[in-house]
């Protein structure tokens, strides 16, 4: 059964416009996030939220309406931003004001007290900008499952694999990470 985004897809590949402007709507603000935690910065990420969405209306006619469309449009999102890191040489820092709010990034001041909330957004900078620095692989995992929330059957979908290759990649990711971290703490001044 589809859904109202498979139904969306299937109208736009008909040459519906208004059906393809409905779905740049619904996930305009995800693939932006999705950009902008890999590649560090708003002009960037915009960019490449955009070039998406060209990628995705020039080649809506190769999407399998059996399947779910967010899948196919995070894989193009994903390569996309890919390809733009391979064409950089340097990353840089996301900072933690200028992030939308996502699952990972909401502190909820109202239960901490304005130095635990200070601390809070120091660790989600230091945690993200690691992740940053992770190689493609573990980084677009990461993303896609605590920036975008998708289930790893989702993920396995957006990349192409296998569940099971999935639940791997994630305990690899979350492992180097949390080894990244341990390093970055102990030099840590505070």
């Amino acid at each position: 059964m589809q859904t109202a985004d498979e139904l969306l897809a299937t109208k736009a590949m008909t040459g519906d416009i208004e059906a393809f402007e409905e779905l740049v709507i619904r996930f305009q603000q995800p693939v932006f996030r999705l950009a902008y935690r890999m590649l560090g910065q708003r002009e960037e990420a915009e960019d490449a939220a955009q070039e998406v969405f060209v990628k995705v209306y020039r080649k809506i006619h190769q999407f399998d309406a059996d399947k779910k469309f967010s899948a196919w449009l995070y894989r193009i999102a994903v390569n996309t931003c890919i390809s733009k890191l391979r064409g950089k040489k340097y990353t840089t820092l996301v900072p933690f004001e200028e992030a939308d709010s996502g699952p990972t990034n909401h502190v909820q001041t109202n239960e901490l007290s304005p130095l635990q909330a200070l601390e809070q957004q120091d660790l989600n900078n230091m945690i993200w900008n690691t992740v940053r620095n992770m190689p493609d692989n573990y980084r677009t995992i990461i993303i896609l499952r605590y920036q975008l929330d998708l289930t790893n059957q989702e993920i396995a979908d957006t990349l192409g694999v296998r569940k099971d290759n999935v639940e791997v990649r994630l305990h690899r990711a979350r492992k180097s990470l949390r080894e990244a971290l341990r390093k970055e703490l102990e030099e840590y001044p505070g």
